[in-house]
């Protein structure tokens, strides 16, 4: 993709869902070896369900747009009750748009987000296998808290960034 500017954007638009729930389905297919149409439906469900309970000043969804198709995203839930701090979801930048920092802006606005919303720390679930993710989280100083089973062939991985 040429070089563009990359425009953040942040809250909730028509059609913003639906991309999203598009472009994870679509990279999850390959890179999980076809987790099939019932992923993409639980990603539905989970985001329609970000989209129902979002609180603004505590939640926060921003995209990231170049040449006026979304890029990439990332979501804020703060008002989740899993366990303390914010957490961070449905990180994604499409393959045609990697490797120009569309991610670290991502990230790195999210985590601004967290500090100004007044969040002691933020967490995220994220795979082995996601290099330049894990990448990105270890040079913005996340740490890997513990490992989980996924239910898929990959294990899972929680990591926290303390904000204070």
């Amino acid at each position: 993709m040429p070089s563009s500017e990359i425009v953040l954007e942040e809250g909730f638009k028509p059609g913003y869902i639906g991309r999203m729930i598009q472009m994870q389905g679509e990279y999850y297919d390959v890179a999980w070896e076809r987790p099939g149409v019932s992923f993409e439906v639980m990603m539905a469900r989970q985001m329609c369900d970000f989209h129902d309970q979002y609180l603004p000043g505590t939640d926060l969804l921003i995209t990231a747009h170049v040449d006026g198709i979304m890029a990439g995203n990332i979501a804020v839930l703060g008002s989740q009750n899993e366990r303390p701090g914010a957490r961070l979801r449905w990180f994604h930048v499409d393959p045609a748009c990697q490797n120009r920092g569309i991610g670290r802006i991502l990230l790195i606005r999210a985590i601004e987000f967290c500090r100004q919303a007044g969040f002691k720390s933020v967490w995220l679930w994220t795979m082995e296998g996601l290099d330049a993710a894990r990448h990105l989280y270890d040079s913005l100083g996340f740490k890997q808290i513990a490992d989980f089973s996924s239910g898929l062939p990959f294990l899972g991985v929680t990591m926290e960034l303390l904000l204070e």
